[in-house]
């Protein structure tokens, strides 16, 4: 009889972790595809090993290590491919199918590095409404396949 009670007492804690679980799971913007070598997701300050199939926020920060690379899938289909030595911003997105095209868009930051983009179903519905931001520039994508690099700013004393 008491292993019976314990054993539904773990079943009922599942389901609500489960439960969590999917509520959380509409907060995720992009999911990771590939990792290769040393790269990170920062969120909230917080550095940690970023691992295939990784759901993440609209607030995250990828950053990749010498010789390592990221391939991240946006819901809409959009794709990043994140070079070595690169940090990019994931600053702000809304994607929802269905939904009016305002309610449609992606900005990222790239600080440091080189990223490839491919334009998903965001520059489809509302061409434009994704921005990338770099520390010269912003560019605004209204449907298209493009590479963005960056590098350190040169020390101008």
């Amino acid at each position: 009889m008491r292993i019976v009670a314990i054993a539904a007492a773990v079943a009922i804690g599942m389901a609500a972790s489960s439960v969590a679980a999917v509520a959380a799971d509409s907060d995720w913007v992009a999911r990771v595809k590939r990792v290769a070598g040393e790269a990170y997701v920062e969120r909230d300050g917080v550095q940690a090993p970023l691992l295939v199939g990784d759901r993440l926020p609209a607030s995250a920060v990828i950053v990749t290590g010498p010789k390592s690379g990221a391939g991240l899938t946006f819901r809409d289909n959009t794709r990043v491919s994140v070079g070595a030595n690169a940090r990019l911003g994931l600053a702000d997105y809304a994607f929802v199918p269905g939904q009016p095209a305002g309610a449609a868009m992606l900005k990222a930051d790239l600080q440091n590095g080189a990223a490839a983009f491919v334009s998903g179903r965001i520059t489809e519905r509302q061409p434009g409404a994704m921005q990338v931001s770099t520390p010269a520039a912003v560019m605004g994508v209204r449907g298209t396949t493009f590479l963005a690099v960056t590098s350190t700013p040169l020390d101008r004393q």
